[in-house]
């Protein structure tokens, strides 16, 4: 999963989407981080908790 980030977060750089001054590999470990803390905060959050943080882990891109 983290390669798959990685992949995406480039193809969003050579697009213009992404910053270029954003770490692809660095920030799809934060991503996977992220993804692994919201399986685990699915049962005491409700959806738009989840929604804020999803929004806050894409929102340096």
């Amino acid at each position: 999963m983290i390669e798959f980030f990685a992949a995406c977060i480039r193809l969003g750089q050579r697009d213009g989407d992404v910053g270029q001054d954003v770490d692809s590999r660095a920030q799809a470990l934060f991503l996977q981080n992220t993804r692994a803390g919201q399986r685990v905060m699915a049962k005491p959050c409700d959806r738009p908790t989840l929604h804020r943080i999803t929004d806050t882990a894409l929102a340096d891109l």
